[in-house]
């Protein structure tokens, strides 16, 4: 079969876009190198009989015209998980998204942090409500006077000007800060700062106290109902559902997946693309090729260094990757008594954590956030934990006692909170920065296809030059959370992609 449009990896993005190709007529064909298909949101079996979300717990941010474009309503609802802070005396603080019981919870400590919480709440959903405008939208052109591009320009404007003064100046001061200049600000308490602190720093290697974090902290909570602070969007089955169902509509829209086969290089001719060698040696001649890898292995791995000038060459070079996340993964003869909790005392202790990474250490006080997700029908008993922070390049390496020390570390400090614990694991799956990248193709392990910081938002994501998908080589595009809008906002990289390659004009 003759196939118009090759899309390199089955991930969630990688996926959406084939799903709108095909829905479009196009003749395409996905290739993943895995045995599965989902990349980095998959859910797959750790040791016998047990199963976890191998990166990421969270599906990320879909947007409802996403869901109904692709049909994806019997996917389920996606709801936000709870976080669990453990206290020192008066119990746990408990952040749901019921606004009410989280304040009623943080009385116990602070009657001043529980009187501001609803306020806390109604500011970052005004933020995010305007990050949710910027992302389903194109990266914006500033420098361009076309139409389309001055209509996106005014749209995002009025969009900004509806949050009042107060608003605007809220949207334009907030955003560079860090996270731990804006908790302060809002709370007293240290418990409960540190814990959320730890949403400002998710998957990248800074500390709280590093500008932009703030940023980080308000993508983590775009698409989240008003009080799910902290909410983590978990899907029934594991976050490996979101890239069965995408696979399905690809299917039934004529296109192809084939698992288990790598491409070893985008082939060029003519200045323009020609199509892709795979490792096998077949060659696959088409005119446009999607990668859904992240920028680097994309611009730098998959094709040769003659393909592109030097300039834009450097500017990949420079993109920050740094996966600082190890993952946890325990098998349990029986279910542990802490429940989902966070292990981040104060914004002290997770800045600490960032100086380890950036030394090149692996933090001997990690913070830990705990996933247990609900035992299977054989009632197999599952903790997964994100750890952070590890650099991905240690000092002495990354070897099989490095991870070990880490499992036995993190089992230690859980235990503190499920007596008892360590008595029922019967396997300990440690996943380092290393091996995301080795076992999924994520450049440094970072799961973010590239840290989510200001100089990489937006227009100059992943570079200023293919910030809209298109790259410098004709018929080559990029779809992957490398791009606008990054990671956690699941398909709309892989929708607006789609859009641009719909409207391009095609050179034979």
């Amino acid at each position: 079969m003759k196939h118009d449009v090759v899309i390199i990896g089955a991930g969630v993005n990688g996926l959406t876009t084939a799903a709108y190709l095909a829905r479009a007529g196009r003749k395409v064909l996905v290739l993943e190198q895995r045995a599965m298909i989902g990349g980095l949101c998959s859910t797959e079996e750790f040791h016998p009989g047990f199963h976890a979300n191998t990166c990421i717990d969270d599906t990320g941010w879909i947007p409802p015209s996403v869901m109904r474009d692709l049909g994806l309503s019997a996917f389920g609802t996606i709801a936000p998980v709870s976080m669990t802070i453990p206290g020192s005396g008066n119990g746990p603080i408990v952040i749901t998204p019921d606004v009410r019981a989280t304040s009623e919870s943080l009385k116990r400590y602070s009657s001043s942090d529980a009187a501001k919480w609803p306020e806390f709440c109604a500011f970052v959903a005004r933020l995010c409500g305007f990050l949710e405008a910027l992302y389903t939208v194109r990266a914006p052109a500033v420098e361009s006077t076309a139409p389309s591009d001055l209509l996106t320009l005014l749209s995002l404007g009025n969009k900004l000007r509806a949050l009042g003064k107060r608003g605007m100046i809220d949207v334009i001061r907030t955003i560079p800060m860090s996270i731990a200049d804006v908790l302060d600000e809002w709370f007293e308490n240290e418990t409960l700062k540190g814990a959320l602190s730890t949403l400002g720093v998710l998957n990248v290697q800074h500390g709280p106290q590093s500008g932009g974090t703030a940023l980080v902290f308000l993508h983590n909570h775009v698409g989240l109902p008003l009080g799910a602070i902290a909410g983590r969007r978990s899907a029934p089955g594991g976050v490996g559902a979101l890239p069965t169902a995408l696979a399905a509509v690809v299917a039934q829209s004529g296109g192809e997946i084939r698992t288990s086969t790598e491409v070893a290089r985008i082939r060029v001719q003519n200045d323009r693309v020609a199509g892709v060698t795979l490792a096998s040696g077949e060659e696959i001649g088409v005119h446009t090729v999607v990668s859904g890898a992240d920028p680097r292995r994309t611009f730098t791995t998959l094709c040769d260094a003659g393909d592109f000038d030097p300039d834009f060459l450097h500017a990949v070079d420079c993109i920050r990757m740094r996966g600082p996340q190890v993952r946890v993964h325990l098998a349990l003869s029986q279910a542990p008594t802490c429940g989902e909790i966070t292990i981040a005392p104060t914004m002290s202790y997770v800045e600490r954590t960032y100086d380890a990474a950036k030394h090149g250490r692996v933090a001997d006080h990690p913070w830990i956030r705990v996933s247990i997700p609900p035992a299977d029908v054989s009632g197999k008993h599952v903790v997964s934990l994100q750890v952070q922070a590890a650099a991905y390049t240690l000092r002495d390496g990354w070897t099989g006692a490095t991870r070990a020390a880490i499992g036995a570390n993190v089992v230690q400090m859980l235990e503190e909170h499920s007596p008892g614990l360590t008595q029922t694991v019967l396997h300990c799956e440690v996943v380092a920065p290393p091996d995301i990248e080795s076992g999924f193709g994520a450049t440094e392990g970072s799961l973010l296809h590239g840290e989510l910081t200001l100089d990489q938002f937006t227009f100059a994501r992943p570079v200023a030059s293919a910030s809209r998908y298109a790259s410098p080589m004709d018929g080559l595009w990029v779809c992957g959370s490398g791009t606008h809008p990054g990671a956690g906002t699941a398909g709309i990289s892989g929708r607006l992609a789609a859009r641009e390659i719909l409207s391009s004009k095609v050179r034979k």
